[in-house]
């Protein structure tokens, strides 16, 4: 019976063209679109559209503009205005997302007349409250770009403030001024602009951040395709079906692990297809984990046949197991982190993601594909834990409605 049981499910699968197709073509695709999207929506791959307006015109502005211009993580548009007010204007029409305005010499000491903002603040950032992302990225990138190109501005300044504090005289400050320019014309990087060093956690056998993804893609779809093919039992107790089946050998319970198997298998592939279609379109490489990958693909197969059976055996009607395979997929997949990574999402919210599926398929493909088997461990056990717990309820429940 549980052989019959999965030939069924299969057969129902071939003969129907678009099942075939959404559960084995539209998984790579949609995790295509996806990877397209937050590959490029985070990290250094970010870049936003600043818009720059030079109205001061110095040498010390003109080197900033060819620091931004040359910055990759920008796309830089030199707005054709004369005056702050176009400027705003220009960011509040989507022309660009933020803009900034060089509106005196960066050089230049600020002057105790605090009424003069031009003198005191050269540079003026011009935001948008619905693209408010891109303002702490503008000023990020405006910050690397003053030590990068500009140490001997930014030194000059702090020096001017020492200056008017009465701790050195003008006849420091003209000796640090030159000594700041003979630095800058030898080409001698500054002390300061060393400070930091980087060093990355990635393994370097491929894309890591896409193979982020294809776990998050790969847990939702499982999750889906599995809630379509287990409403199977909703159809067969609607349909009066169940009745017949239950007086075979071993009743419904044979039944439901029949189709707890090809939900399985079926998860298994349609991971496969989905980690496949990162290694071609992405780079990302699962050949020095593929055990941990297929161990992980199998229990989360897993997971998302036991919950789907157990959400479809606990379901009075049809209509409430496909709220389920819809707006509880996608509940658990948004808090668990599909959709949007969870270390962007408020903390209180990060941590009820420990109460859903998804996130522990994620942390699972990571910890596997990352770091090893042995990382993967608590990860693994959970996802046992949730298809031996669903496996359980559904065999449950349909065994006590035959008896």
């Amino acid at each position: 019976m549980i052989a019959a049981a999965f030939r069924v499910m299969w057969l129902s699968l071939v003969r129907d063209r678009a099942a075939l197709t959404m559960a084995f073509v539209l998984p790579t695709v949609i995790f295509a679109i996806f990877a397209a999207i937050f590959s490029g929506a985070i990290g250094d791959r970010i870049r936003i559209h600043l818009g720059l307006v030079d109205l001061a015109g110095t040498a010390t502005t003109q080197r900033l503009v060819t620091a931004l211009e040359a910055e990759p993580s920008l796309r830089i548009a030199r707005l054709d205005v004369t005056d702050e007010a176009a400027a705003i204007r220009a960011v509040r029409r989507g022309e660009v997302d933020v803009a900034l305005v060089l509106r005196s010499d960066l050089a230049a000491p600020a002057g105790p007349d605090k009424g003069n903002a031009a003198a005191s603040q050269p540079v003026l950032l011009i935001e948008s409250p619905s693209r408010a992302l891109a303002t702490p990225i503008a000023l990020g990138q405006l910050q690397r770009a003053l030590n990068d190109a500009l140490p001997d501005v930014v030194l000059s300044r702090i020096v001017a403030d020492v200056e008017r504090s009465g701790k050195i005289g003008p006849d420091e400050r003209a000796f640090l001024d030159e000594a700041f320019a003979e630095q800058r014309a030898k080409k001698e990087p500054f002390s300061f602009t060393r400070l930091v060093e980087t060093r990355t956690t990635a393994s370097g056998r491929g894309n890591e951040r896409v193979s982020y993804y294809a776990g998050a893609i790969a847990a939702v779809f499982l999750l889906f395709a599995a809630m379509q093919g287990a409403l199977s039992l909703v159809d067969e107790r609607e349909g009066g079906l169940a009745d017949r089946l239950a007086a075979g050998p071993g009743g419904l319970p044979v039944i439901v692990l029949g189709k707890f198997l090809f939900l399985l298998g079926q998860g298994v592939v349609q991971a496969g297809l989905i980690f496949s279609a990162a290694a071609l379109l992405h780079g990302v490489d699962v050949s020095g984990h593929w055990i941990g990958w297929l161990v992980t693909s199998i229990l989360v197969s897993a997971m998302a046949a036991g919950l789907a059976l157990a959400a479809c055996a606990l379901s009075a009607t049809r209509q409430q197991a496909h709220l389920a395979a819809t707006f509880g997929v996608l509940l658990l997949s948004a808090v668990g982190g599909s959709m949007v990574p969870r270390f962007l999402m408020p903390p209180w919210l990060q941590q009820a993601g420990w109460l859903t599926p998804n996130a522990w398929a994620i942390e699972a493909y990571q910890a596997a594909l990352g770091e090893g088997a042995a990382a993967a461990l608590p990860a693994w056990g959970v996802l046992a834990a949730l298809a031996a717990l669903g496996l359980g309820v559904a065999v449950g429940v349909v065994g006590r409605r035959t008896v």
